[in-house]
């Protein structure tokens, strides 16, 4: 019960939340009531919501901000949003967050969370350098968090000239990285 309170209160605080898939979904049916109670208020609504969250900040931001917000809005209030797994123990990972948010929050939470997920974008490598070094930095590292880090971009094409001079030809270290790309990547492009 005093996770589901901390959840809730943070929840209404930030607007969006990461946590794991399943206190998500325990937190949709902890606080979803409350937001329905919060469109009435009354004094009875008050004592109870304040009877549950324990927090003076976040039952007065329900009422006065969420409860008005979601008036037109018949439940379905929170949205679980799957954001793959944790790095230590592989556990489902999730944003919670409200369905109708204000417009400066939701910018700044959504661009955190592309943040988050979009592959670092490297320089071009210089046309100077040999293939053989091309490769040597295009191989991957090898950490404990390899899964966890961004992929590279892959290098650009040679111009016509080198490719006159050098043929082209795909190494299989390079294959395999194009083999092992982020799943969140059909997401972000």
């Amino acid at each position: 019960m005093a996770m589901m309170r901390n959840l809730a209160i943070s929840l209404i605080e930030h607007e969006v939340i990461k946590t794991t898939v399943e206190k998500g979904k325990e937190l949709r049916r902890f606080l979803e009531p409350l937001i329905t109670r919060a469109k009435e208020d009354t004094l009875h609504n008050r004592r109870t919501v304040l009877s549950n969250l324990n927090s003076k900040d976040a039952t007065s931001k329900l009422f006065s901000d969420l409860g008005p917000r979601f008036k037109e809005t018949n439940g379905g209030y929170l949205r679980v949003i799957k954001a793959g797994f944790r790095a230590g123990d592989k556990a489902d990972i999730s944003y919670v967050e409200l369905t109708i948010r204000n417009q400066d929050q939701e910018t700044k939470s959504d661009d955190a969370i592309v943040e988050e997920f979009t592959p670092e974008t490297t320089n071009t490598i210089p046309e100077t350098k040999t293939e053989e070094t091309v490769v040597k930095e295009s191989a991957p590292k090898k950490t404990a968090e390899k899964k966890a880090e961004p992929k590279k971009a892959a290098p650009k094409k040679t111009t016509e000239k080198n490719a006159a001079s050098k043929p082209a030809v795909k190494k299989p270290a390079e294959k395999k990285e194009e083999e092992k790309k982020s799943w969140w990547s059909k997401f972000l492009n």
